[in-house]
């Protein structure tokens, strides 16, 4: 049983090279557990296709739910987090030194950090 669907999803794949391995290793992370390699990122690339289209295939047989794409989700922007107080005071002190809020100061450091 083929689902149909009204427009093709756009799953981010991932590839790495892998010294133990010794080829590329392409990740889906939205469809936990899909992963394959090739011998280039070409390849990689196709495989990872191909195995995107058997793990949906999979979910169809399971009568299963597509994950969602992360390309066709919605994002607000707000990240509800909980940290220590010692942390909160000591990120706000840094902040203040930068002359930016908390928020502006959290954002630069997490877009260094990726």
């Amino acid at each position: 049983m083929k689902r149909r669907r009204s427009k093709p999803l756009k799953y981010r794949i991932d590839i790495a090279w892998s010294d133990e391995d010794r080829c590329y290793v392409a990740r889906v992370p939205e469809l936990p557990g899909c992963v394959t390699d090739g011998a280039s990122i070409e390849d990689a690339a196709a495989n990872a296709q191909e195995a995107i289209a058997v793990y949906l295939e999979t979910l169809d047989v399971q009568k299963r739910p597509y994950p969602p794409a992360l390309s066709e989700r919605t994002f607000s922007g707000k990240v509800p987090l909980r940290i220590s107080p010692d942390l909160h005071r000591d990120l706000t002190a840094r902040a203040m030194t930068e002359d930016l809020s908390l928020n502006q100061f959290i954002e630069r450091k997490l877009k260094k950090a990726i």
